[in-house]
């Protein structure tokens, strides 16, 4: 991760904050694999800050929210700034242990907290900027204790070599798991698609607002389509990841680094064959699963995005009609 020395200029300003925008992003988006890779309700810690028993995997998908609003935090003054957001993500890992990844999960931690605070700003100098980056590097100050009490806690289980799922080699030519995969995958691309809107529109509150609901809906089903792969013996995917002997999954580009729609108009236009493609996905995975809970939450799933779609296409009619925007 490259670092920021002393933040004089706005353009230093824009670098910095486009550096961590590019870490959060990516840090989103790992957390939530490392999370979703493993059991729930098995490994349980004590929390360092909340003084309480948690579990493991609960809170690395919340560290993994955090780092989603930090996002929303930079976008938003990237954009208010003068600024183009980037969309690019730092390189994503899974291993196959899951203490594997929580160190890597600390570390990267530790690294971003010292970008923020080594940043050096000229005494008075964009204080604002100052106050939010720090704010954000106590947050991953607790991130950063709280990973290191998990891995304790794993340690002190005897689960150091504990395994995260793994797909079962049959799922390659079942249909339905496949087909789940390339919707949870398209899941995923809404949830940053709707949040790149967030940041460009974020002066507009009525519209803002309604993409940030989408985005989150998108967040929850993407967590339960990962819950359903794990049911069916498989496990959550890495967007262009390889694989090594050792079992390592990379990937430098894990979700579209480019989206679409610069304007009001082109980006609602973006997203109503992107959510029309989605719900077609689901129309003919749902026929497929037996009735019963997973296919209960699949319904409910493609209902919201039906309404996600329903939504745009007004948005978009009346930003047509009113010439102004």
């Amino acid at each position: 991760m490259e670092k920021i020395g002393k933040v004089e200029t706005k353009e230093d300003v824009l670098k910095l904050l486009n550096i961590a925008l590019e870490h959060e992003w990516a840090v989103s988006f790992e957390y939530t694999i490392h999370a979703y890779s493993m059991p729930k309700g098995k490994f349980f810690y004590e929390d360092p800050v909340m003084k309480n028993r948690t579990d493991v995997r609960a809170q690395i998908i919340q560290i993994g929210i955090d780092e989603m609003y930090h996002s929303l935090q930079l976008g938003v003054i990237i954009r208010q700034m003068g600024g183009d957001p980037s969309f690019k993500t730092d390189e994503v890992i899974r291993y196959p242990r899951i203490m594997d990844n929580l160190k890597r999960d600390k570390m990267t931690e530790d690294l971003v907290t010292n970008l923020y605070q080594s940043a050096q700003f000229p005494e008075g100098s964009f204080p604002k900027i100052q106050n939010m980056v720090l704010n954000i590097s106590y947050d991953e100050v607790r991130h950063s204790e709280q990973f290191a009490a998990m891995m304790d806690a794993i340690t002190k289980q005897g689960a150091e070599d504990a395994l995260c799922y793994q797909a079962n080699p049959e799922n390659a030519h079942k249909k339905e798991i496949q087909l789940l995969h390339e919707i949870t995958r398209l899941e995923d691309e809404l949830m940053h698609r709707y949040l790149k809107y967030v940041f460009l529109f974020s002066e507009h509150q009525d519209l803002t607002q309604r993409l940030f609901k989408n985005s989150i809906n998108h967040m929850r089903h993407w967590d339960k389509n990962a819950g359903i792969l794990v049911k069916w013996g498989d496990v959550i995917q890495i967007e262009n990841a390889s694989k090594d002997p050792a079992g390592v999954e990379k990937s430098i580009n894990p979700m579209p680094s480019v989206y679409h729609g610069e304007d009001r108009i082109t980006a609602l236009e973006t997203l109503i064959p992107a959510e029309e493609a989605l719900i077609s996905k689901y129309e003919k995975l749902i026929p497929m699963v037996p009735d019963g809970e997973i296919k209960d939450q699949l319904m409910l799933h493609v209902s919201l995005n039906r309404e996600h779609l329903f939504t745009q296409k007004w948005l978009l009619h009346n930003a047509r009609k009113i010439k102004c925007f």
